[in-house]
Order: C-alpha cells, then structure tokens, then sequence
C-alpha cells in the first residue's frame, strides 16, 4: 500500500464557495443491465441452476463433446469461432492467457486458483452469427453472481435459460429474468427432462433444491406413454409459493409431505399458444405469433412434453407477465433445428439492429471545431475542476457503501452458508461485481464531465464524433501528468491481506469473465480480484475457523476500499488534466486541436 494522504470518503474535499460546487451527474448506484453498445459482440448467454443438463444442451446445439465444454467450477466459458479450435485460460494475476488443448481429454493448467474464464474456439458456422456464453449455475450466484450475470446479459443481447422438468424457477432466478425482459433481452427457454424423464416425481412438483447431476445421461432418458393419465395430473395456471423462496407447479401432492392427490383431472389447453414451445413454429416476426409457417415436430397436444413446458411456462408467466413472447423448446438432442434457426434469426435482426443504431460516419469525426468566441468567460476550466472532485467524492462514498454490503453478505455466507472453503469463490465474485459497478460510474462521470466542459467551450452540444475525438486526445494525454500513469492496472487481494499491483492491459483483460469490445472510453476498467494464495489459504484442509475468515475478510475488505478510493480520485484528477489541457488547446488556437 503506497503511503500518502487518504481522502475520506464520507468528507467532501470541494472548495467552498457561495453558490456552492457544482453536483457529479446521476451515476450508477447499483450493477443491472447493461445497455449494449452499436459495436459490441452478440452472444448468447446460458444460464441456468445446476442438474438441467445446460452442458448438454450447448454441446447438441454446437454439435460438440460435451467434455469440450467442461471449465472450473465458478469460471465462464466463452465459445466463439475458428478455424484451427484452440483453448484458453484467462487468470487475474497473469498477463498473459494460458492455452491448453482444445480436445476434452486435454488437462487444464495447474493453476492456484480458477479461471475468470475460459475461451474456446471451433470450426461452428452457427458461431459466425454469435457467440456461446456459459455461465456458472444460478444457484451458486449469490447477489453479486447475479447481477454480473446481468452485466453480460445486456451487452450480449440474448438469454439462453435451461431448466430441468422436475425444477422449479427460485426467486433469483425470477428475479433475473425480470430484469432480463424489462431490458428488451431477448429469452430463449430450453426444458430438459428430470429424474423421471418428462413427467412430475411421484411426490408431485419439487420445490427448493430439486434436481440432479448435470450430465449426459439427461438426454437418453426412457419416457412413459404418452397417453399414461398419471403425466397429466395437477397441471394449472396457478403458481403458488413453496418453500425457500421457490415458485412451485400446482401439485398432485403436497409438496415433500405427501399429502392427498388431486382428484381434479388435468385439462389441456383450449388451444396450443403459437408462442408456447410445445408447439414450435417459424413466425415471420418472433413478437406476432399470428403467422405460423412451419410446424417443426407436430405432436400430441396433450404429451408429457407439453404438458411439462406448459406448467413450466404458467409459472413463469404469472411472476413476469413480459416473457409471454419467450420462446421455449423441449430438449431434443437429435433435433435442434428449431433452436438453431431461432438464435441465427435473433442474431441477424439484433445484428440489423445494432449497424443501424450509429451510422457509418459519426457526425463531426472529420472537419474543423471552431471555438465559441466567448469560451473564455465562462469560467469552464473552474467548473471542470470542481466537477472533477465532486465526481470522485460521489464514486469514493458509492464504493465504501458497497463494500460495507459486500461485508455483510460475506459475514452471513461464512456464518451460515458456504463457509470458510467458499469464501474464496464468494469474495471474488463480489469484487468482479465491484469492478463492474465501479467502471460504470466512473465511465458515466468522465462522459458527463467532457460533455458539460466541452459544451461550454464550443458554445454547442458536442456531437458523437467530437466526443470520440477529444476522449482519445484526452486518452492520450493521461500520462503526461504522474497520477495518469499506470492506470491499466489490476488490485489483488493478497493472503496477507493485502493489495498487490499488476499493471497492463493482458492484466486487465485477464480478470473480465465476458470482455466487452473495442473500448472507446477514456479510462480503462477498474479490475480487483482475488490472487491465487487467497484460494490456497481458505481452501486447504483444516483451515475451518470462521471468526478467522470473518476477520480476514473484514481486513482485506478494509485494504480494497483504501486502495480503490485512493485509484479513483488518481483517475478523476488525470481527467481533469488531461481534459483541461486538450480544451485549454483548443481556446488558445480558436479551433480544436483533437
């Protein structure tokens, strides 16, 4: 920890005046959806709780072993393509991603800790359209999980959700898929088969911790008759709430208690819903559903299958009424066609979508600025300097306020959940939601900052094409002053604990679970994790004490806030330089100079 005055986060460091600093701009308060950009990649993310059998699905639908598709446990798996297959492990604490075999009898690196992610590349042509992304289990998420689940989500553009037919949708999950429809993602909702194949276990519908291993033998499951009555027993619209926090199927019985069946026989529909999965269709446009074209595999109305997927779809229904226009697919490994054709659809209109969004030529890229003639009397370089500070105080109080949150959910989890072995994988979650949320703000300030300052220098709203130039002069201009220098870094939590420095732009790289795209900001993005040693500490046999973890955290959680307050009041006045000095330019020449 370098040594040197630490400004309080909770103490304004703005110099007072009679009207007073002006306000930092809204920024971010919590990590959600991200709203994509024009040049960002499409992908697919796959999400999911453990034992549906997501592997299996992905490797179906990409053709592959699904040993192929096998990473840590907590890592992100990025399959995108290639024509020579290649793999990658992408490791905070490395500048540089270790690359083992692609084949899936290939070992991974020895490494002292997971992977953020995993990239794999194969000859797909269905991964010329998009990218694959696999995510950790949904059940293993937590808080922060979630919500960098979302992250990626919104930039990737589209959701893959795969449920068991004997699992029931938790409040988390409702809760991200709320999210998910509330920001135009497009879902897409695959229903595997369960414990016993397509129909409800004899106890009827699971509630919390249904399921089963994650594995291939999902796929070859023998299904009863289909005119077998007892698979159509207990189905309804009604979604009642069962136990830890699970949205339950209407049960033949009490749920874990065996209680008495259901004397009511199961209606099918009156009629099949051209949006319902039991009955996939290709609609000219995925939203109207009133333009049925192909039949993809005509079956029985009243089958286990879509008896299955309609319980699956009335419970997800009457908690997020805004997914009506899901699509849903049974899983049928010889038979993914339907998915296929659906996903490359999605791909070409978000792919339309996006082109047409900025157009080829953004306003103002080329020509001469000129300066407004009374640039000089605004008193913008005053304003711009106190901005700066108000911004940095804002961020500094956000980041202290969620790592407070991030304590006690850490406390809680030790105390009563994973406990000190999880509390690796816990803590490292938490700081890459962190990383996120504080890239936001500190991304949204800077925009908010150039465009006020330059606004009043030009005497006009600054165009997209103008913003792009004076960010990279203002990029470029970052280290010529001692506090821009270095910021490409990434902060690791250290077994100490403490904080240790890795700079570069692998070492960055190499702590995002989904990287975005050509960045075309101006700062890079703020990177924490946890370092390898962190991971053998919590991880080995006999280290089970948890007023120990708990003090641990607490002292790490302490040294990540003084380093990351101290990192973005070092951003924010290397901003303000560089920014000051480029419009500083432009004044004194009548033109800008980017």
């Amino acid at each position: 920890m370098q040594p040197g005055p630490l400004p309080s986060a909770d103490v304004s460091d703005e110099p007072s005046g009679p009207a007073g600093p002006p306000r930092c701009g809204p920024t971010h308060t919590r990590l959600g959806v991200t709203e994509p950009r024009p040049d960002d990649p499409l992908a697919v993310v796959a999400a999911g709780p453990a034992g549906a059998a997501r592997r299996d699905v992905l490797a179906s639908l990409l053709g592959l072993a699904p040993g192929m598709l096998a990473v840590p446990p907590g890592s992100w798996l990025l399959v995108d393509h290639a024509r020579v297959p290649t793999r990658a492990a992408y490791v905070p604490g490395y500048r540089e991603p270790h690359a083992y075999a692609p084949d899936q009898l290939a070992a991974g690196p020895a490494l002292a800790r997971p992977p953020r992610r995993v990239e794999l590349t194969v000859a797909e042509p269905l991964l010329r359209h998009f990218t694959v992304v696999d995510t950790p289990d949904t059940d293993t998420l937590g808080v922060a999980g979630g919500r960098v689940l979302l992250d990626a989500v919104g930039r990737a553009g589209a959701l893959l959700f795969v449920i068991a037919a004997d699992q029931a949708f938790t409040a988390a999950e409702l809760h991200l898929l709320a999210e998910a429809a509330h920001a135009a993602a497009e879902v897409f909702f695959v229903v595997t088969p369960g414990v016993s194949g397509w129909a409800p276990p004899p106890d009827g519908w699971p509630g919390a911790g249904s399921g089963r291993p994650d594995g291939p033998r999902a796929w070859g499951r023998v299904t009863h008759s289909r005119r077998d009555p007892a698979w159509t027993d207990g189905t309804g619209a009604s979604v009642p709430t069962g136990s830890g926090g699970r949205v339950t199927r209407p049960p033949t019985r009490s749920a874990r208690t065996g209680g008495p069946v259901d004397p009511r026989p199961a209606r099918p529909p009156a009629e099949p819903d051209p949006v319902d999965a039991a009955n996939p269709v290709e609609v000219a446009d995925p939203v109207d559903a009133a333009n049925p074209v192909e039949l993809a595999d005509p079956v029985d109305a009243a089958g286990p299958v879509e008896v299955v997927l309609a319980a699956h779809r009335a419970a997800l229904l009457a908690a997020v009424p805004a997914l009506a226009a899901a699509h849903w697919y049974p899983a049928r490994p010889d038979d993914v066609g339907a998915l296929r054709r659906a996903l490359a659809g999605w791909a070409a209109d978000e792919g339309l979508r996006r082109a047409s969004a900025q157009p080829p030529v953004l306003p103002g890229t080329h020509g001469r600025v000129p300066v407004s003639p009374g640039a000089d009397a605004t008193g913008w370089a005053e304003r711009l300097d106190r901005q700066a500070r108000s911004c940095a105080q804002r961020i500094r109080q956000d980041v202290a306020l969620e790592l407070a949150n991030t304590h006690l959910r850490v406390v809680q989890e030790i105390v009563f959940g994973v406990g000190c072995a999880g509390l690796p994988q816990l803590l490292d979650r938490e700081l890459e939601a962190l990383s996120l949320l504080a890239t936001a703000q500190c991304e949204a300030a800077v925009r908010a900052l150039l465009d006020e300052a330059a606004g009043q220098v030009l005497g006009t709203p600054v165009p997209e094409g103008v913003r792009r130039r004076i960010g990279n002069a203002v990029r470029w201009g970052l280290a010529d002053h001692p506090t821009g220098r270095d910021l490409d870094r990434v902060l690791l939590v250290t077994s100490t604990p403490g904080v240790a420095k890795l700079a570069g732009a692998g070492a960055v790289d190499a702590v995002s679970g989904y990287p975005a795209g050509e960045r075309v900001e101006v700062l890079p993005p703020v990177a924490v994790a946890l370092s390898g040693g962190c991971w053998q500490q919590w991880r080995s046999t006999g280290n089970e004490d948890p007023g120990g973890a708990r003090s641990w955290a607490q002292r790490a959680l302490r040294e990540v806030e003084l380093e990351l307050t101290r990192d973005v009041s070092r951003r924010f006045e290397a901003v303000r330089r560089s920014l000051g000095a480029v419009l500083s330019a432009a004044v004194d020449h009548g033109i800008l100079l980017a």
